[in-house]
């Protein structure tokens, strides 16, 4: 009777054993790490499933074999094999972990980069009876790492060669990053700039807060600053600004990237210098031939009467001639005069769709003497606020000029429609192009390719309209016909007070 129960007892206890053991397994299986335990000798005896699968090693082949034979290692960057650190743990009993660009090469040679800790193993007395590997495979960390590591080298080599400023600051406006071409540019260090107030920078600091507040409600702006470098010089730079956010999406800051546009500025100013020199000159040439002309036959005429006798008659006719020119050039110096001081006028809620109409009403017999063919398209448009007399003005000075331009049994299209906030005005004739060349002058005073023309109609009509808020633009549709003036006139702001 004693003996089957001592029997059944040690069975109890081996099959709690086998249990156990079992148990201890499926977990070594479950865990996510390889995980390898070895002896004395540094035998294999554990390998759990993720250390077959990094190292290419069936369990039943890998248990009981050498761990070196099975758990190679080497270092990626020099290719040499590592000091085996089982060897290391067994020798002093310390935990020891691998150092870093370890690779594990599988038994089919392919190569993973790991992370590992070795420890020793030990019984009830302390004793080092082996050691267990715990490691994991890390390459797409490192992968990741190293496409950081390059897209931040990267961006900060781009930043570093970048020829425009790079300027960033935090949330408090203070200076986080000013590159190679901003210390260039400004005469300061980076030293000396990181941490300071991006004011520093500004000429009028209340220019730079009104951009960041900008920033803040828009997320970006472009726009003409005017800076200050360390010497004091004031200079224009071009900025485009927006903000910066971390990985999160919150915000964390703002940056501009920004060029020193004084050459650019200096150039535009000596262009636009030109060409007002080249308009002046062209002025000059179109007044003294209407002046000229008129001057010479009061001359020739006066000559005629003082140096040679002639009858009553005859007097009287030359001096009519004579009264005739003062009056022609009486009449250029007014055009000349309201061109350069346009007289102000009076402004009223008007419909132009009807002011349109009045104009084709005066224009009728000149369109129908050139048998013009008209067509209108009129959409409902709000009142503006303008001077009717000037408008009538514009629209007929466009309309006599598309008459000229189409020359007999042209087409001249006449539109309105709203577009952005703007009442739009299209003339669309289908007369020749204007040459490319001349298309940018031709709104230019007294700049005409008709052998009769003053050059002011168009100056006149665009000035009128500038100072109605609008623009008038002039552009080529065809290839070869088909010319469209178009006037953009800004509509009234809703709380503007309006006739219904």
């Amino acid at each position: 009777m004693t003996t089957y129960s001592a029997t059944h007892t040690r069975t109890q206890t081996e099959e709690a054993l086998l249990a156990e053991k079992e148990r201890l397994n499926i977990t070594l299986d479950s865990i996510g790490d390889g995980l390898i335990t070895v002896d004395a000798q540094q035998r294999i005896e554990l390998f759990n499933r993720v250390a077959q699968q990094l190292t290419g090693w069936p369990s039943p082949e890998a248990v009981g074999k050498d761990l070196t034979s099975v758990f190679c290692l080497i270092n990626v960057k020099t290719r040499q094999a590592l000091v085996n650190p089982v060897q290391v743990v067994l020798e002093q009993g310390c935990v020891v972990g691998l150092p870093a660009d370890t690779a594990l090469v599988a038994k089919d040679g392919t190569e993973r980069i790991i992370s590992s800790s070795v420890a020793p193993i030990r019984n009830r007395s302390g004793a080092i009876t082996g050691a267990v590997l715990v490691f994991r495979d890390i390459t797409r960390l490192r992968q990741a790492e190293e496409a950081l590591k390059e897209s931040r080298e990267f961006a900060a080599s781009l930043i570093k060669s970048s020829l425009d400023m790079i300027i960033a600051v935090d949330q408090q406006r203070k200076i986080t990053e000013f590159n190679p071409a901003a210390e260039r540019t400004f005469g300061y260090s980076r030293e000396e700039v990181l941490g300071q107030d991006v004011d520093l920078l500004y000429a009028d600091p209340s220019q730079g807060a009104a951009i960041h507040h900008l920033i803040l409600v828009s997320g970006s702006v472009v726009q003409e600053v005017m800076n200050r470098r360390k010497n004091g010089e004031v200079f224009p730079v071009l900025l485009s600004a927006s903000l910066l956010k971390n990985a999160a999406g919150e915000t964390i800051g703002a940056m501009g990237i920004s060029r020193d546009i004084t050459d650019l500025k200096r150039a535009e100013e000596q262009r636009l210098r030109s060409e007002q020199l080249t308009a002046l000159g062209r002025m000059a040439a179109a007044l003294a031939h209407e002046i000229n002309n008129p001057l010479q036959a009061i001359r020739s005429t006066l000559d005629l009467i003082l140096d040679f006798p002639i009858a009553a008659q005859e007097r009287e006719e030359n001096l009519q001639v004579i009264r005739q020119e003062i009056e022609q050039l009486s009449k250029v110096t007014e055009r000349v005069l309201r061109f350069a001081r346009p007289a102000p006028a009076q402004r009223r809620w008007v419909s132009m769709p009807d002011l349109l109409q009045q104009t084709l009403t005066l224009a009728n017999k000149h369109l129908q003497q050139a048998h013009i063919r008209m067509t209108t398209e009129w959409q409902d448009t709000p009142l503006l606020l303008a001077a009717p007399e000037q408008m009538i003005q514009v629209f007929l000075n466009l309309i006599l000029n598309a008459i000229e331009a189409t020359g007999t049994g042209g087409h001249l299209h006449i539109a309105t429609c709203v577009e952005e906030n703007h009442l739009i005005v299209s003339f669309i004739n289908d007369g020749p192009i204007v040459p490319p060349t001349d298309l940018p002058h031709i709104f230019e005073p007294f700049f005409t390719t008709k052998p009769e023309g003053s050059g002011l109609g168009l100056y006149v009509s665009r000035n009128l309209v500038q100072q109605h808020g609008g623009t008038l633009t002039a552009e080529n549709i065809g290839t070869s016909h088909g010319v469209r003036f178009t006037l953009r006139l800004p509509l009234p702001h809703p709380a503007a007070e309006s006739p219904r």
